[in-house]
């Protein structure tokens, strides 16, 4: 039976995403304010006054929720020689990635690096980094980085082709 290791890795946070997220948060609050000016000229109407109060709140709930989409996991999947990343948003949403068999792999690095003409995927949190080579069917050659445990590494390693 093919062995399952999952592993989820945070990503850490840079000080342009704490920029990024303070933005998008505040910005709701001008955007709902201009919004509510301009409702509250075109109309004296009861209905347009509660309409541009309920559009003010849409705006602020929408900063607010992109601000949390920053907040990012990746989730590395081994099961048998399938490998697969996923990006999970705020703990409520995930998007795959990417998912290559290992055995198909063109090389492997203990290190990061960095390939000419190659998609880069980096999907790293804390740790040594390591880079998996392979041709992906939508990017063509591709490098995807990531920051395994030894676990995760002792997962992967035996379906690596022996070249590697």
């Amino acid at each position: 039976m093919d062995g399952i290791r999952e592993q989820l890795v945070k990503k850490p946070r840079t000080p342009e995403d704490r920029v990024k997220k303070i933005i998008l948060t505040l910005s709701g609050i001008p955007a709902s304010g201009i919004l509510f000016g301009i409702l509250s000229l075109i109309s004296d109407s009861v209905f347009v006054y509660e309409l541009g109060v309920l559009l003010a709140i849409g705006l602020l709930w929408g900063g607010w929720y992109l601000g949390t989409r920053l907040n990012v996991e990746y989730e590395y999947t081994v099961v048998g020689q399938e490998f697969s990343v996923d990006k999970i948003f705020n703990k409520r949403s995930r998007k795959p990635l990417c998912t290559l068999n290992l055995r198909s792999a063109e090389a492997f690095y203990a290190s990061e690096k960095h390939i000419d003409g190659a998609t880069e995927i980096n999907v790293c949190g804390e740790g040594d980094r390591y880079t998996v080579v392979y041709d992906d069917p939508g990017y063509g050659k591709t490098a995807l980085i990531f920051t395994p445990d030894e676990r995760t590494l002792e997962a992967v390693k035996p379906y690596l082709p022996r070249a590697i």
